[in-house]
């Protein structure tokens, strides 16, 4: 028997999404009150077993209360025209964290391990954004000695913010582990960024697909809102996609953060959470754009499924070939891409 951590964490979260579904909640009050439905469960679901219930199926329970949250929540930020709501983006964080607190729950885990969870994500997303930081205020720097014209400027700032996000990435798998995983690719290393690369696409083509059928709003990273207005920094961002922001991106989110969550969550568990804080950190280039917060909502979970390929791809091979070959090429196509519509 646990000692119910994990349900004492899952009531309190879910008993703070009660408390979002009264405030300020755009989208009418359908969505409203289905919020405070799925939290009244979650709560109830996370007491009973708090106090005894030896149901553990109340565990899944609360994390299907806790999905039903999340998503209501997302109904109601997507109803949202300007600015972000209270109410359902406190939900949404909200619902996400019921569904954590459900699954440690059903899997048993102590106090400790429950902790352990909670401090590996704090430091992994802390050091996610101090690396966005570093890397922003480099490029900032670097931009500064450059002619100013989107070529030059767009480019520096891309290439060296990349390397600011490699870099942290080193420092922070120098100090926790000491090693960085590049080796020589083995035919296994190949054989995983080919399916990899099938797959990012095939994810992305199938999020694509649903978000046209269900006519939900969404946004674009403000690197393809400028290349929009001056195609003539494409082919250089093709190049950089391989060189600077796969290696970067990927040494920081998959060999930094994710190989550090190893050390609490299970591989796979990793993987989500991994993907979790390498979304949070692509925010501000998405809400930067000024889309509504539907919008920038929508872009952002396509977002996190698609990056699940490449956290998948560093899982298998433990190696940063592949996932940087699969993120290089993602973003180099829909560059080339880009530039044939536009050019």
């Amino acid at each position: 028997m646990n000692d119910r951590y994990a349900q004492t964490v899952g009531f309190v979260v879910a008993g703070v999404g009660l408390a979002a579904s009264f405030l300020d909640w755009p989208g009418g009050a359908l969505a409203a009150r289905a919020a405070t439905g799925f939290a009244v469960l979650a709560v109830a679901a996370f007491a009973a077993r708090r106090h005894g219930v030896d149901r553990p199926e109340l565990d899944v329970l609360a994390g299907v209360a806790g999905a039903g949250l999340a998503l209501a929540a997302a109904v109601g930020v997507n109803a949202a025209t300007s600015g972000l709501p209270r109410g359902p983006t406190v939900a949404l964080l909200a619902g996400l964290g019921t569904v954590g607190a459900s699954v440690a729950a059903h899997a048993g885990l102590t106090a400790e391990e429950v902790r352990a969870r909670e401090r590996r994500l704090l430091v992994g997303g802390g050091v996610s954004l101090a690396a966005l930081v570093f890397g922003s205020l480099l490029a900032t720097v670097a931009v500064g000695f450059v002619p100013e014209t989107p070529l030059a400027t767009v480019t520096v700032n891309t290439a060296v913010a990349s390397l600011g996000y490699g870099v942290a990435g080193v420092a922070f798998v120098t100090w926790y582990d000491g090693g960085i995983d590049v080796a020589k690719p083995s035919r296994r290393d190949l054989k995983v960024a080919g399916v990899g690369v099938v797959a990012i696409f095939a994810v992305h083509y199938a999020l694509v697909g649903l978000v046209l059928f269900f006519d939900l709003p969404q946004t674009s990273h403000t690197l393809v809102e400028t290349a929009r207005d001056h195609p003539e920094i494409l082919p250089a961002l093709v190049v950089l996609s391989y060189l600077a922001v796969g290696p970067g991106e990927e040494l920081l989110a998959r060999n930094g953060v994710q190989k550090y969550l190893y050390g609490a969550y299970s591989r796979r568990g990793a993987v989500v959470v991994g993907c979790l804080v390498f979304t949070g950190a692509h925010v501000l280039a998405y809400a930067g754009t000024g889309a509504t917060p539907g919008a920038v909502l929508v872009t952002l979970a396509r977002l996190f499924v698609v990056s699940l390929v490449l956290g998948a791809a560093y899982e298998r091979t433990d190696d940063l070939f592949a996932p940087v070959v699969v993120h290089g090429t993602y973003d180099a196509v829909q560059f080339a891409a880009l530039y044939v519509t536009v050019a």
